[in-house]
């Protein structure tokens, strides 16, 4: 699954670097083109180090990088909500502190953990969190479902009613199609990455949802999938309005 999820992000890149050119190299830059550029070269940039010998400091360096990496793209999600909802101060502000919960969460999270204990034998470097946070260890994983299922529902809020009232334009329609497609696909991923770290043993529950550090050929970058689908197509639909907001603005 880590080698499939780093694969769709390398692909990704590759087939879409001429419209970053194009679109984003090429014009002004401003907040949201700032924190796209953070978000798509954060992932292979911040994990080319991998000190499996230092696992017990290193590990929480992992931790920290992809949840600064998922979080850019809650920062990017808001100043979407924040364009769609200028009229409506209390959406804002409801949006902004939920990001700030999942922003304070974990980091409380990552004060608390550890590196997975192994044998001699095995040369891995993985993150889990302390027994001491119990049952909100899950809070990894739920709070950005949650932070998602809000900025999706007020998206349809605004786009679903224009679109069957047929007064949508492609900015709308890029809105409502790519918000579904990153939708789903985050739920369905964040479904099982609860499941996990709720049923399963110590060692295995985060495997999904951190970096794993391996002495082999590939990168701690590989199992991260929670943090590479999303990286992957907040950069897709980054690029998608972006392109869509040019032809619209062509008379």
């Amino acid at each position: 699954v880590g080698v499939l999820g780093f694969t769709i992000l390398v692909w990704d890149h590759a087939i879409t670097f001429a419209d970053e050119v194009e679109i984003i190299w090429g014009r002004p830059k401003n907040l949201l083109t700032c924190l796209f550029l953070l978000n798509r070269y954060l992932t292979p940039v911040g994990f080319v180090v991998s000190l499996v010998g230092r696992c017990e400091h290193f590990v929480r360096y992992e931790g920290a990088m992809t949840a600064v990496g998922i979080q850019v793209v809650g920062l990017m999600m808001f100043l979407r909500v924040r364009a769609m909802y200028r009229d409506s101060r209390y959406v804002v502000i409801v949006v902004a502190s939920l990001l700030f919960v999942w922003v304070a969460i974990g980091a409380w999270l990552l004060s608390h953990s550890m590196a997975v204990p192994h044998s001699p034998f095995i040369h891995s470097c993985r993150l889990e969190f302390s027994d001491s946070v119990g049952g909100l260890a899950s809070a990894w994983a739920w709070v950005p479902l949650c932070y998602d299922t809000v900025v999706f529902a007020l998206t349809l809020n605004r786009t679903l009613p224009l679109i069957q009232n047929q007064e949508a334009g492609h900015i709308v329609h890029t809105l409502f199609t790519d918000g579904a497609l990153f939708y789903s696909v985050m739920c369905a991923i964040n479904l099982v990455f609860t499941i996990m770290v709720a049923r399963a043993p110590q060692g295995l529950k985060y495997i999904a949802g951190h970096p794993t550090c391996a002495d082999y050929e590939f990168p701690a970058v590989l199992s991260s999938t929670t943090f590479l689908y999303k990286v992957a197509m907040m950069s897709r639909i980054t690029l998608n309005l972006k392109k869509e907001g040019a032809r619209s603005s062509v008379p």
